[in-house]
């Protein structure tokens, strides 16, 4: 059978290839907290895989519940880790959109 000239569907380089054709670009562990200067502070913020603790949060963003069953952004005051209460959990799509949103609730 002859070779598709269509589009992948992902727009992604073919499988174990980087975008040039060399090797895949080395990734940072999702797991890890990176540092983001937002709203005059210095926040970290990392990447949660779904759990199943059944807990649920409220996310700052959009004011809808965050299920621990789904991936999620966990963010909180980087000089202030050891808080649990100063921890948020974000829908991921809410924290990266969280420049265009209008400031509201006790984060903004």
């Amino acid at each position: 059978m002859g070779r598709s000239n269509r589009p992948r569907r992902s727009g992604r380089p073919v499988r174990g290839k980087g975008a040039s054709g060399g090797p895949p670009p080395l990734r940072r562990d999702p797991g890890a907290p990176v540092e983001v200067r937002w709203a005059g502070q210095v926040w970290a913020a990392r990447q949660v895989r779904p759990n199943d603790t059944g807990r649920v949060y409220r996310c700052p963003g959009c004011q809808g519940e965050v299920g621990a069953d789904v991936a999620h952004t966990v963010v909180w005051p980087a000089d202030a880790m050891h808080q649990v209460d100063n921890r948020r959990h974000w829908h991921t799509v809410c924290w990266a959109a969280r420049e265009r949103r209008r400031p509201g609730g006790s984060w903004a």
